[in-house]
């Protein structure tokens, strides 16, 4: 029995070097699967085509400058031996107490690079580049350790990868603005005609594989490439800009709006009719809509109202200030569960109280109604006379009230307060690469200069606090982004570039171009240097 189990143990030990690949990824875990402690931890699969493998020994890693990130433990070979054929699940949640497949750090929904290396702690057995993601939706071979990525909208973990489309649902063509001139603008910054999606369900709609057709024009099927862009959330709305510019994302279809009256057709999966819908001229910058989402009436719009409801009522916001944010929070404020998150810092500059209970906060312009200030915490919520709250970017709501549903990127982003009406902004503000424990706020409280401080001040003034740089401009747009081998990346002006590898290795060098050409890249995750100021993360398929 000795020498079975003796040689049991060299067998895992041993056994197929370089064998497993990771199978699935999902880094937006809201309502999937829960671990052991009921909890929606982001989760990896891990997929074993060869021999039985103790993967003990062994590290996961997000980082290519440390590849031995986190150690997966030998204490307990039943969470880490996978069998021929079969699949492990490691939960990337930072929580290291709770078993040995709890992993030592955080996924992003913002995408990056996950390694699994052997126990020498630098030679990669697998990686892969997963981009944004949409929560719920994972990202997967398309069939076990294949080459092909994809998306699904119903996840497989512990299971053979294959994509189970959902069910077609009932959904509502609910506004159309067929002359844009000055109305919302798209990823390229162009005002397009664009058509409005309302999901009345209780559930998240991905619109991947419906079909949209304008007049007797082709039937154009949306594309599974980019959920971010194509899912409706649960009682919410989604446009799609009808320009017939297909390059400038998958929420783009093949037809342009040519007349300023017409018919819109959405057609489901099952090749049924989901719902038809007459719009009719209406003028410049003013759309046609349901007077009431999915409802039967239909009414002109002098304010468009895209991404929110028909029956909007507009609530004019207090004068209120995203007054400094931090993205990479290190050793900085803890939060009341000890961790260290990202924040958002909101000043009140009036003489009196403002309750921020029901405004909303989001770090994606396409989607403005991310995520509302809970109403059930009057004394919190409150921001008083001169006053601060903070509100930690987290993704862990379970953790408190100000803890919102998405997290920000330390490359930048695009953070927004809304009012209650979802519509009306209230602040807004872009901001590029932060270092660790340097936050990025107003040089002084509500001032429209911002600048990066050193000594960081959540609920408090930022007058008089250190600063590293004297100002700080906004980061450059690249797009279309992701994109695929072979298509020009656009600069907003001429500038010159350089282009890394997430190892680190400078692949490519630009002087006073507009465009990158990726005609010579692999697919993956790439840094783009800006006029050595401005970087931006780049996902190349």
């Amino acid at each position: 029995m000795r020498l079975f189990l003796l040689l049991t143990s060299v067998f895992l030990a041993i056994a197929g070097n370089g064998q497993v690949v990771i199978n699935e990824v999902l880094a937006g875990n809201q309502n999937d699967i829960q671990d052991d402690f009921f909890e929606y931890d982001d989760w990896i699969e891990i997929y074993n085509p060869g021999s039985i493998i103790n993967l003990a020994g062994y590290y996961l890693s997000d980082d290519p400058d440390s590849l031995d990130k986190w150690l997966i433990p030998s204490t307990n070979p039943g969470l880490t031996t996978i069998l021929p054929g079969g699949y492990q699940i490691f939960w990337i949640d930072d929580d290291e107490d709770q078993g040995e497949d709890h992993a030592s750090f955080k996924l992003s929904t913002d995408g990056e690079t996950i390694f699994i290396v052997e126990p020498d702690g630098e030679t990669i057995v697998d990686q892969v580049s997963y981009p944004q993601q949409q929560p719920d939706i994972s990202y997967g071979r398309e069939c076990d350790g294949c080459d092909q990525w994809v998306f699904f909208d119903v996840t497989t973990p512990d299971a053979t990868n294959q994509y189970i489309q959902p069910a077609t649902q009932i959904l509502f063509v609910n506004e159309v603005l067929a002359e844009n001139s000055s109305d919302i603008v798209d990823q390229a910054g162009e005002h397009e005609p664009w058509i409005e999606i309302f999901n009345p369900n209780p559930i998240q709609v991905n619109l991947a594989n419906y079909k949209i057709q304008l007049d007797e024009e082709a039937v154009f099927t949306i594309p599974n490439n980019d959920p971010v862009r194509t899912t409706v959330d649960e009682d919410g709305f989604l446009v799609l800009y009808a320009d017939g510019e297909l390059g400038d994302g998958a929420d783009h279809i093949s037809s342009a709006i040519q007349n300023t009256s017409g018919t819109v057709t959405l057609i489901g999966p099952d090749n049924s009719t989901v719902d038809t819908y007459e719009f009719i001229e209406a003028g410049v910058d003013m759309s046609y809509g349901r007077s009431s989402d999915g409802g039967p009436s239909s009414a002109y719009f002098t304010i468009p109202t895209p991404r929110v409801t028909n029956q909007l009522i507009i609530i004019q916001p207090e004068e209120l200030y995203i007054n400094e944010v931090m993205a990479e929070n290190d050793t900085d404020t803890l939060d009341t569960a000890g961790e260290n998150e990202d924040w958002i810092e909101l000043y009140n500059p009036n003489d009196f109280p403002v309750d921020v209970a029901g405004y909303y906060l989001s770090d994606n312009p396409f989607n403005p109604t991310k995520w509302q200030i809970p109403t059930d915490h009057p004394d919190s919520s409150v921001i008083a006379a001169g006053g601060y709250l903070i509100f930690f970017a987290d993704e862990q709501g379970g953790e408190g009230w100000n803890h919102t549903n998405f997290r920000l990127s330390n490359n930048g982003e695009h953070v927004i307060l809304r009012s209650p009406d979802g519509f009306s902004i209230a602040d807004q503000i872009s901001f590029g690469l932060q270092q660790a424990d340097t936050s990025y706020g107003r040089f002084t409280d509500g001032a429209p200069t911002w600048v990066l401080f050193t000594e960081t001040t959540p609920e408090y003034s930022n007058n008089g606090a250190t600063i590293e740089v004297d100002e700080v401009q906004m980061e450059y747009t690249i797009y279309p982004n992701p994109v695929t081998v072979g298509q020009p990346v656009v600069l907003p002006e001429l500038s010159d570039v350089r282009v890394f590898s997430m190892s680190g290795r400078q692949v490519d060098q630009l002087q006073n171009v507009r465009e990158i050409n990726t005609a010579d890249f692999t697919p993956g995750v790439y840094l783009v240097i800006i006029n050595d100021r401005y970087r931006s993360k780049l996902l190349v398929r």
